[in-house]
């Protein structure tokens, strides 16, 4: 009896102990109604807990109750519970046309050859688009949150990855470096943290990620863009936690464009390494300067999955990333990809489209689009809200649960839902009970 005692009460002072200390972990967030629920939940754990052993201490088997259903439910969370969802990728689609892509279509003005020439062949976008110009461009007074300094100072930042455009590639030293690739592997992945990055993997460039024709950027409009590269080499860039919970307001856009500008210079100085040890090497930059598709590319690396709201996840920082890369004929060490549980989780999480104020994140099942299985977002919708902000949103962003702080709680959770289905209902679900289905702003 004496053992069941001590077991309950022990039991009963780390529940209550937990819910304090997480309480305490969310004014670190600065997560208000995450601290008052935590501490609500210790309260009526440690009232409840102890009002039960109080009135019903005569019984061991009802003392064993609650021990043994705690010791039950952290067994369920980290046990191994079937297999995880991976990305469904049949390998079939066609290149993607940069001219396609929205941020290229956003560029075409009436009177403009490329407009003409592209509403001739593609029809179908001509009137959407055009709604979309009429609207203020981003960071442009008219939008919502137009600030004549702040939007200012973020464009100035933009113009400097512009001006690095025309560094993404170069002169090829004609004295080729014999190199061990995994040895040069290490040390381009070290440099490149050291330079700032968050997490570094490569990949073997596959070529239905590389687009068939130049829609941005110096080069000519509507060229046949041919990488041959046979290596990706692809960074994470930690997006400031604090920056993005002032999404969808400036602090958002300000850590995007800053972030583009530190992904263009480290690749931008990681190609010239490259070239000057006698190899090819590209540099994929924001502006834009891309000749592939980088979430893809970074799943193949290993770095992440793709999720619902359209950004690639990764494991350790979840959505608050920016990527860059690198493409090289550099002999190097592919990695491969993780599946870490992302699909799964984002087929029953639904919130960053329950958030989502243009209603352009799909409620529904997956879709193919060009041979890989996944929620295609309805990128105009996705535009059209930015002008009317005149910032870049990032409310997706934020509300995802994977973009919590590396804190303890959080890192013990993203440690069990890889591996545990039950891990991921409850974190589903505690993730609106603790921290609120919608978001305000």
């Amino acid at each position: 009896m004496k053992t069941i005692n001590l077991i309950n009460v022990t039991t009963g002072i780390i529940l209550g102990a937990i819910g304090f200390l997480f309480a305490i972990s969310s004014l670190y967030e600065k997560k208000l109604r995450a601290f008052y629920t935590a501490i609500a939940f210790a309260a009526i754990i440690l009232i409840v807990w102890f009002g039960y052993y109080h009135f019903l201490n005569f019984s061991v088997i009802l003392l064993s109750i609650p021990p043994a259903f705690a010791i039950l439910a952290v067994v369920l969370f980290f046990a191994p519970d079937g297999k995880i969802s991976e990305i469904e990728i049949s390998g079939s689609g066609d290149r993607v046309d940069e001219r396609d892509v929205m941020f290229a279509r956003e560029e075409y003005e009436p009177g403009d050859s490329k407009y003409d020439i592209y509403y001739s062949a593609k029809p179908q976008f001509k009137e959407i688009d055009d709604k979309i110009r009429k609207l203020p461009r981003l960071l442009s007074p008219g939008g919502k949150y137009y600030d004549p300094i702040r939007s200012g100072y973020i464009i100035s930042i933009f113009r400097s990855v512009k001006n690095l455009l025309n560094e993404v590639d170069g002169e090829i030293s004609a004295d080729r470096q014999a190199v061990d690739a995994a040895e040069v592997t290490v040390s381009i992945k070290k440099a490149i943290l050291e330079m700032g990055a968050g997490d570094v993997g490569i990949a073997r460039l596959n070529q239905n990620y590389v687009y068939s024709h130049v829609g941005r950027g110096p080069e000519k409009w509507g060229s046949e863009i041919v990488n041959s590269h046979k290596y990706a080499v692809i960074f994470t860039l930690e997006m400031d936690y604090y920056h993005v919970e002032g999404a969808p307001g400036l602090f958002m856009t300000e850590e995007s464009a800053a972030r583009y500008l530190q992904g263009a210079l480290i690749s931008v100085e990681i190609a010239r390494y490259i070239r000057n040890l006698g190899y090819p090497a590209r540099a994929h930059i924001s502006g834009s300067n891309y000749q592939i598709m980088l979430p893809p590319v970074a799943y193949d690396a290993g770095l992440g999955e793709l999720g619902r709201l359209g950004y690639n996840i990764s494991p350790r920082l979840g959505a608050r990333v920016r990527l860059g890369a690198v493409t090289t004929d550099l002999p190097l060490i592919a990695d491969k990809p993780k599946n870490f549980g992302v699909q799964d989780f984002c087929r029953k999480c639904l919130k960053c489209a329950v958030n989502c104020p243009s209603d352009a994140i799909p409620y529904g099942d997956k879709t193919d689009e060009r041979g890989v299985l996944k929620w295609q977002l309805n990128i105009e919708k996705c535009i059209r809200y930015w002008r009317i902000l005149g910032t870049d949103c990032g409310l997706c962003m934020k509300v995802c649960p994977y973009s919590h702080p590396p804190t303890l709680f959080h890192n013990i959770i993203r440690k069990a839902i890889p591996r545990s289905a039950t891990a991921r209902w409850i974190s589903i679900h505690g993730d609106d009970i603790f921290y609120g289905r919608k978001a305000k702003f």
